[in-house]
C-alpha cells in the first residue's frame, strides 16, 4: 500500500490520548448529513475493556473524522442461559444500570462528557425487543413477555435462546420503556439511540416513543432495519444491508458490478424524510458471524475500495472496533478479542483521508446522485452534485486492471484528483483520454478542471 504523508494528520495522531480543553458552549444540534459514526464494543476496544479505557482514544477517533460514537449495550449481561464466557451484550439484565465490568455510572457519565468536550456525540444501543432471562421483569411483570406452547415465555427466535421476547401488546410495558429511554437522555445527556432489531418492534411504538423523547433535546436515531417506514416513524438512519451484500457478491462471487448501482438506487430511495443510509463494510454482527473486511473484500486495498464506493454515496459512514487498523480476525461477541492499535497505520491514514473528503466537500452532504458508469461488470462510476462543484467517483472492484470508457466531459486531461491516482489513458490517440485503464482496486475521486 502506498504511504500517505500528511503533516497535519500525522501530528494529530502523534497527540492521541492527550486531553483536550472543554468547549465553553454546549454541542450544537447534530448535523445529520455530516454524521460519521464509529461503533465501539466496550469490552474489546481497550486493554481495560472499560468506559475509562475509551477516553484516551477519543482524540484519535476525532482526528480520523469521527463525530458520533455508538456504544454497543452498556448494561449488565444476563447470567441465566448465557452464551459463551461473557454472554451476549444484547442479553440485558437491567435497563437502568451499567455493566459493572465496564465501570461505574460515574465512569459512563465521564465518557459522555469526554465525547461532548471534543465536539462528539454519543449514542447507545437500545435493546427492547427482548431481555435476559434473569431480568427482574420476568418475575415482576411476566405478562410483559410473549408466551408460546404451554403458556411458557419464549425467545424471539429459537436460536436466541439466551433472551426472552417482550410483548408490545402490553401498554404498561410501552410506558415503562419510554420512561427508560428518557432516563438515559435526562440523567446522562446521551445524544440518541441505535435501536436493535427495530423491525421486530411495532412501528407504532417507534412513532410514539421517538416523538416523546425528542421533546427533551435533538437526538440521533439509528434503526437496525431497512425500509422507508422507519424514516417515516422518526428514525434518521437505517441500515444499508443490501448494498453490503451486493458488494460481497461482487468481490467473492464475481457478480457484475452493475448490481452496485441498481442496489444503491433502490436502497437509497427508502431514506425518505431527509434520512440517510448507514454504509459499512463491517459491524459487530458481520465481523462476528460473517468475516472481517480484509477477507471479504480482498485485503486492505480491496476493503478500502469497497468502503470508498459505498460511503461516497448519500450516506452515514460507519467504522467498527479496529477496522481502521485492518484488524484481521473475527471478533466473537461472547469473548474477549484484543486489538493491536499499532498495526497498519497506513490503513488508518487512508480511512482518515476518505472521511476527511466526505466531511469537507459540501456536495457529499446533499442527496444528488447520478451514475454514469452503471453497466460495467467490474467498475462503477457516479457523480455527486453538479456544475463546477461536482465530485466524481470511479472505482475498480477487481484485483486486476480493467478498462473503462468515460463520458467525454470527464476527460482525464482535466482532472483535479481528490483521492487515489489518475488512471492511465489508452495509448491509442483515437480514444484517449476517454478510455482509461484502472489499476487493481483503484479508487479515483476527482473534480474536473485545473
Amino acid at each position: 500500500m502506498k504511504k500517505i504523508i500528511m503533516l497535519g494528520i500525522a501530528t494529530v495522531f502523534a497527540l492521541s490520548g492527550c486531553e483536550t480543553t472543554p468547549p465553553a458552549e454546549p454541542l450544537p444540534t447534530p448535523s445529520l448529513e455530516k454524521t460519521v459514526m464509529y461503533e465501539i464494543y466496550v469490552r474489546n476496544f481497550s486493554p481495560e475493556g472499560t468506559f475509562s479505557g475509551i477516553v484516551p482514544r477519543l482524540d484519535s477517533l476525532k482526528a480520523m473524522g469521527i463525530n458520533t460514537v455508538w456504544l454497543m449495550p452498556i448494561h449488565p449481561v444476563g447470567k441465566e442461559r448465557r452464551k459463551g464466557t461473557f454472554g451476549s451484550p444484547y442479553s440485558i439484565q437491567d435497563y437502568y444500570k451499567v455493566n459493572p465490568e465496564f465501570g461505574t455510572e460515574l465512569d459512563f457519565k465521564a465518557l459522555v462528557e469526554a465525547c461532548h468536550n471534543r465536539g462528539m456525540y454519543l449514542i447507545i444501543d437500545l435493546v427492547i425487543n427482548h431481555t435476559a432471562w434473569d431480568h427482574p421483569w420476568i418475575k415482576e411483570h411476566p405478562d410483559w413477555y410473549t408466551r408460546g406452547a404451554g403458556d411458557t415465555i419464549i425467545p424471539p427466535v429459537p436460536d436466541w435462546s439466551d433472551v426472552a421476547d417482550l410483548n408490545f401488546e402490553e401498554s404498561a410495558l410501552q410506558d415503562e420503556l419510554i420512561r427508560m429511554m428518557k432516563f438515559w437522555i435526562k440523567e446522562y445527556n446521551i445524544d440518541g439511540y441505535r435501536c436493535d432489531v427495530a423491525m421486530m418492534v411495532p412501528d407504532a411504538f417507534w412513532r410514539k416513543s421517538i416523538a416523546k423523547i425528542r421533546k427533551i433535546k435533538p437526538l440521533i436515531m439509528l434503526a437496525e432495519a431497512s425500509g422507508k417506514e422507519f424514516h417515516e416513524a422518526g428514525f434518521d438512519f437505517s441500515y444499508g444491508w443490501e448494498l453490503y451484500k451486493t458488494m460481497k457478491d461482487i468481490y467473492k462471487l464475481d457478480s457484475s458490478a452493475s448490481l452496485f448501482a441498481e442496489t444503491a438506487i433502490v436502497e437509497g430511495s427508502k431514506a425518505v424524510n431527509n434520512g440517510r443510509i448507514l454504509r459499512f463494510v463491517t459491524n459487530h454482527d458481520e465481523t462476528s458471524w460473517d468475516d472481517v473486511p480484509l477477507n471479504l473484500f480482498g485485503g486492505p486495498e480491496g476493503s478500502l475500495t469497497a468502503f470508498t464506493a459505498s460511503c461516497m454515496l448519500p450516506s452515514v459512514p460507519l467504522l467498527y472496533n479496529g477496522q481502521e487498523v485492518g484488524h484481521s480476525t473475527k471478533m466473537n461477541l461472547f469473548e474477549h478479542s484484543p486489538i493491536d492499535w499499532r498495526a497498519n497505520r497506513d490503513v488508518t491514514l487512508e480511512y482518515t483521508r476518505i472521511l476527511d473528503l466526505f466531511r469537507t466537500h459540501r456536495v457529499l452532504q446533499d442527496k444528488a446522485l447520478r451514475f454514469w458508469l452503471s453497466d460495467h461488470p467490474d467498475a462503477v462510476g457516479y457523480t455527486r452534485g453538479s456544475g463546477n462543484e461536482a465530485v466524481h467517483v470511479l472505482v475498480n472492484f477487481r484485483n486486476r486492471a480493467v478498462e473503462v470508457a468515460l463520458p467525454s466531459e470527464l476527460s482525464t486531461s482535466s482532472w483535479k484528483l481528490l483521492l487515489g491516482s489518475t488512471p492511465a489513458s489508452s495509448p491509442d490517440p483515437a480514444v484517449s483520454p476517454t478510455r482509461v485503464t484502472l489499476p487493481p482496486y483503484a479508487r479515483c475521486v476527482f473534480q474536473t478542471g485545473s
